[in-house]
């Protein structure tokens, strides 16, 4: 054999297979046909999370009247500094793979049979195989991709100008994003949404949703929600017809952002002769060890299925290694998502609604950031935490908007991946003043009642 263990796809999932799998003894070689670190550290996660913190430092700027200045964002000067830190993020991934001998094989790699990879003609044989191939953009019939002015989200955020006023099909966690940014770039931002309500995620509390409704439009940003659109044009602007519950309307720009659709990449891998099997939509399907049908096939990421996100595709690839390299491991129950919208959004397990549609008797407590003290002199007191407790006691979800929401929603998630009770929590002190107090205060409340 050629190697112990080959990676197909250098992405985030893919990254943390190889790495783990090497430092648990493996002899690993990670295949990747464009860029280490996939999408998410090249055109997605990381890209968008610096162009929006940017964006954030002006708003804070603007809105602190007792700072004499004014700031404006240099979009292009933005571009280079994001570009920076693509490329220092990178190098150091790059440093591990070199650190434990992973072998970066360049191009597309194919599977026609168990336990060999075919890279430009050249066959390469393995014990074990891990599918990282992600997602890609699907061009839905309503809204085809034609890479000018009707593009997937990562392709709108790379361009180095933007038009003025911009459509954005799909208020989920993209759409709000770019929202954010585009916004704040003073663009017009139209966000047209099918269902009625933005951020129609499983685990997002729909107070959340509205309170991020709000501050989008105070901002100028016009929502349609329940509405159903199609592109009717795209000769010069790009026009939409939408059917709102209450009439039909056209809406037209210079770009539209579609936000809507992706299928997962296998084309190259002949995945009935290898003997993986795929749900209706085409996702491999996995166990909690990340294995697939095949013992001997692993997969991780966006091609794994649902939830499409880089957190889920991190801690897959490392349960991936884990097992691997004879390390038992599995993913766990509760994986936070963060959403880094003009205030943070940090969710984790069910919201008080899923738990009631289950059956499953739960209370919720509530605590708002302006009784928070350090929210006040970070000058960021809007938002609020709402934590789910069971009767006995167990934390079951959570749903925060605020400042400081997805670092804070990742201590919650601990407690719950734990099995710890909120009298448990009870015990422990957190220091004086943070945003992260509001996790304490929730639970002085649960327990007792309210501090703050």
């Amino acid at each position: 054999m050629d190697y112990n263990v080959i990676v197909v796809g250098g992405g985030v999932g893919g990254l943390a297979t190889a790495i783990r799998s090497a430092e648990l003894g493996k002899k690993v070689a990670i295949i990747e046909k464009s860029e280490i670190g996939g999408e998410c550290i090249n055109r997605a996660c990381i890209p968008s999370k610096t162009l929006i913190d940017s964006a954030k430092i002006v708003n804070k700027i603007m809105k602190s009247s007792w700072i004499a200045s004014t700031a404006k964002i240099d979009y292009a000067e933005m571009n280079k500094f994001k570009n920076q830190i693509i490329n220092g993020i990178k190098d150091n991934l790059l440093q591990v793979l070199k650190k434990y001998n992973v072998d970066i094989i360049r191009g597309k790699g194919e599977i026609k049979n168990e336990g060999e990879v075919i890279v430009s003609g050249k066959t390469y044989t393995t014990d074990n195989i891990v599918i990282a191939t992600g997602s890609e953009p699907l061009s839905l019939p309503d809204f085809p991709l034609n890479g000018k002015n009707v593009v997937d989200p990562w392709t709108a955020m790379n361009m180095p100008n933007l038009p003025d006023n911009i459509i954005i099909v799909g208020g989920g966690v993209a759409g709000v994003e770019l929202a954010t940014l585009f916004r704040a770039l003073n663009k017009n931002i139209t966000i047209i949404e099918l269902m009625p309500r933005l951020l129609p995620v499983p685990g997002i509390d729909i107070e959340i949703a509205n309170e991020v409704k709000k501050r989008l439009e105070e901002k100028g940003v016009k929502i349609y929600v329940n509405t159903k659109s199609k592109i009717v044009k795209t000769d010069d602007k790009v026009v939409f017809t939408a059917q709102t519950p209450s009439s039909t309307e056209e809406i037209s720009g210079d770009l539209a952002v579609i936000t809507i659709g992706r299928k997962p990449v296998t084309d190259g891998i002949d995945l009935k002769n290898i003997k993986v099997e795929t749900d209706q939509r085409g996702y491999i399907k996995v166990d909690n060890r990340a294995r697939t049908s095949n013992p001997k096939i692993y997969a991780v990421g966006d091609v794994a299925g649902v939830p499409l996100s880089a957190t889920k595709a991190w801690r897959q690839g490392i349960v991936a290694g884990d097992n691997i390299g004879g390390k038992t491991s599995e993913m766990p129950k509760y994986i936070p998502s963060s959403i880094f919208a003009d205030l943070e959004i940090g969710v984790v397990g069910s919201t008080l609604e899923e738990l009631k549609k289950a059956n499953i008797n739960a209370r919720e407590i509530k605590v708002n950031m302006k009784d928070i003290p350090r929210a006040w002199t970070v000058n960021e007191i809007e938002g609020f935490l709402k934590v789910i407790i069971g009767e006995d006691g167990k934390i079951l979800g959570a749903n925060m908007v605020g400042e400081g929401a997805t670092e804070v929603i990742n201590t919650i998630a601990l407690a719950m991946e734990l099995s710890l009770k909120v009298q448990d929590l009870y015990k422990v002190q957190f220091s004086h003043p943070t945003i992260s107090e509001i996790i304490i205060e929730a639970v002085q409340r649960a327990i007792v009642g309210e501090i703050y």
